[in-house]
């Protein structure tokens, strides 16, 4: 019966495939032995009556992992998670934020936190011994110095890797984005002592991954157009970038972007999904610390923020979806300030 089933969605995706090239001829999109996705509607000529392309939402399966350690703190953000052959990376920030006297304030510097799974459910913080906190290193923390606040690796595919940089990171520090290297994953350095991109506003989840299509490696990071937006940038050595250059979308974005999610998806690198965050500004959260923060801070307590979906295919224009890929439920403490 399973080869039975192979067969048939074979037959089926040739007829398909016939019928796309009589009907259009030469316009007909030849997709060769790629794997497509039905993500906007470049594979779709017309849909009928009631045919409509529909945006599915992630379903929450409870708690992956608690950030209860001290280090951790109470804004433990900038989660960057990806597979490493049989293991699962997970890397983000320690933060404690404290407000003493209507004062914000951080009792320690931002962290930069590991954590690993067999599975991407069960996850574990090993106990690493690099780095001191509170007088002692039995923690999973990787790195304590500048950059800690938005430090985002990724494994690096490009078949000419040095061996001592198979995985690299951009993170934060004076005068723009810096670049690190690692041979495991767990022990980073400066990959030079200059920034390597400075045109943009950095405190976000800035990134960057090799593109295997195009053979170069590409940045997405923040910058403010009309709000809150997105820059992109290339390099051949990343160490080197080109000028960063604000994204196209169509139809418009209707929201700012805080941050932007942009993956190559696994199984067809060709495409590039984006998650970005949408910031909408000038709702006032109904909450005690809610209204403190917005004190505080004037303004940040009153903004709201949810998931989007967003896709392309050249990785300069993207298509946006207008609804909210992932929505905020009830938030009796505030967390969505």
């Amino acid at each position: 019966m399973e080869h039975l089933t192979t067969c048939l969605c074979v037959i089926s995706g040739l007829l398909i495939a016939f019928s796309l090239t009589a009907a259009h001829g030469a316009d007909a999109v030849d997709i060769g032995s790629r794997l497509e996705l039905f993500v906007d509607d470049y594979l779709i000529d017309e849909m009928g009556d009631g045919a409509e392309l529909t945006l599915h939402r992630p379903t929450e399966r409870g708690v992956a992992i608690e950030h209860n350690e001290p280090w951790e703190g109470n804004a433990s953000l900038f989660h960057t998670i990806f597979r490493d052959d049989d293991l699962y990376r997970m890397y983000y920030r320690g933060a404690q934020y404290e407000i003493v006297n209507n004062a914000l304030t951080q009792p320690h510097a931002q962290l930069v936190c590991y954590a690993e799974s067999d599975d991407g459910i069960t996850w574990r913080k090993p106990k690493l011994g690099l780095i001191e906190f509170n007088g002692s290193k039995d923690n999973n923390i990787i790195w304590a110095g500048d950059g800690g606040h938005n430090f985002v690796p990724f494994k690096d595919e490009n078949p000419a890797c040095k061996p001592g940089e198979k995985y690299k990171a951009i993170g934060l520090q004076a005068g723009g984005l810096h670049a690190f290297k690692s041979a495991d994953g767990i022990r980073w350095s400066l990959m030079s002592e200059e920034p390597v991109i400075t045109k943009g506003a950095f405190d976000s989840q800035n990134l960057a991954f090799w593109d295997s299509v195009r053979g170069e490696y590409r940045d997405y990071h923040r910058g403010f157009r009309n709000g809150r937006d997105i820059l992109t940038c290339t390099s051949q050595d990343f160490l080197h970038w080109t000028e960063p250059q604000w994204l196209n979308y169509s139809p418009d974005r209707t929201t700012e972007l805080y941050t932007n999610q942009i993956t190559p998806y696994y199984r067809a690198p060709h495409i590039f999904l984006g998650f970005p965050t949408r910031y909408i500004p000038g709702r006032e959260p109904m909450t005690e610390i809610g209204h403190r923060l917005a004190a505080v801070t004037r303004r940040l307590g009153t903004d709201y923020t949810d998931g989007g979906f967003m896709v392309s295919r050249d990785a300069q224009t993207f298509t946006v979806w207008q609804e909210a890929f992932l929505r905020p439920g009830p938030e009796p403490m505030g967390r969505w300030v």
